[in-house]
């Protein structure tokens, strides 16, 4: 969930309060895999991967679960949002298990009682800092990045890169510094309650100000770099690390003040027509040794207990300081940030 290192602590040890009779609930993957299998297909609504990541994890799924297709849908966090609650209207039970980078999403669909309760055994595998995102195991972590400095190394050297997320707002990057939305973007919306908190509502006004060019997306924020249609961004550093090992002119700054933790929740719809694909997807994506692998190959933080990430990726451990709003600051600060937004910058 989204804490800082000292409250850790705490969620670790409030993960001893799921009930041990939901543990021993818990289909075996085998019987678990005919029953799916009967169903076929599930559809899965996902944020924070790119379009090309997600259908690997599809294809990986099917190929380790066979008789079981993936319907990838990838989309910004609020449109993925927009397009559920629509789906929900229409009584149209299209998603299946929906992940995105907003834990407000869950908080609001737990309490209109559309998500099904279900604790993965899987859980027991990760990391202990990322357990017990919901005690009533309603949503779980999926996966996890830290937004840094995102800047392109043909445009600009390592030593004049910025080093702070305020360096942003410096004159030298009028028209050439990139940010992502917080209407449009769970994790962008996570970064803005965290210079809100460090510069107040002035940051906002400044970034306009200073000319700074917006997005959709946080993925955005990182191929305008590598175009370089911006110089600089605020963006996901395991997708710039990744977009830099395949020759890219990109590279990432751990700013002074700390990266922000973005982590993406998973849940199921109870509304689902294949329960129990989902379910098997869900302990596939939470804690297989396939999604560990490909976390290392995508260059992410992987979730799995003492699982090392890819050599300069920053690891759960590794960030201090490291900024991250809490549940309560996500659900309450959302939408005043993206008021403070629109005042900023009109849009």
């Amino acid at each position: 969930m989204f804490l800082r290192r000292r409250e850790f602590g705490v969620m670790a040890a409030s993960a001893l309060a799921f009930p041990a009779i939901v543990r021993a609930q818990a289909p075996a993957l085998a019987a678990l895999h005919d029953a799916a299998r009967k169903e076929g297909e599930l559809t899965w609504y996902t944020v924070p991967q790119t379009s090309e990541v997600a259908e690997k994890m599809g294809r990986t799924f099917t190929a380790r679960y066979p008789g079981i297709k993936v319907n990838v849908v990838r989309t910004t966090a609020q449109v993925a949002y927009q397009r559920l609650n629509q789906d929900l209207k229409a009584g149209t039970p299209n998603c299946d298990v929906f992940t995105s980078t907003d834990l407000a999403h869950y908080v609001d669909l737990k309490g209109r009682n559309l998500l099904l309760k279900f604790l993965p055994t899987a859980v027991a595998r990760q990391d202990k800092r990322v357990q017990n995102m919901d005690p009533d195991a309603y949503f779980h972590a999926s996966s996890c990045f830290m937004m840094g400095l995102v800047y392109n190394t043909q445009k600009v050297s390592a030593a004049a890169a910025p080093k702070s997320w305020a360096d942003l707002l410096d004159p030298k990057w009028s028209g050439a510094a990139l940010v992502a939305h917080p209407a449009y973007s769970g994790a962008a919306g996570a970064w803005c309650i965290e210079m809100r908190k460090l510069y107040g509502d002035d940051f906002f006004k400044k970034l306009a100000v200073n000319k700074a060019h917006v997005s959709r997306s946080t993925i955005d924020a990182v191929t305008a770099v590598i175009s370089g249609e911006s110089s600089v961004s605020a963006g996901p550093m395991s997708l710039a690390a990744r977009s830099a090992a395949k020759g890219n002119p990109v590279a990432t700054l751990v700013p002074k003040e700390g990266p922000v933790l973005i982590l993406s929740p998973t849940g199921i719809l109870a509304n689902t027509r294949r329960p129990n694909a989902s379910r098997l997807f869900m302990e596939w994506m939470l804690g297989s040794e396939d999604t560990e692998r490909i976390s290392v190959e995508e260059f992410s933080v992987p979730l799995r207990a003492n699982a090392k990430p890819a050599p300069g990726v920053i690891g759960l451990g590794d960030a201090n300081p490291l900024l991250a709003p809490t549940p309560p600051q996500m659900v309450a600060q959302i939408p005043k940030v993206i008021d403070a937004w629109r005042e900023a910058f009109g849009v």
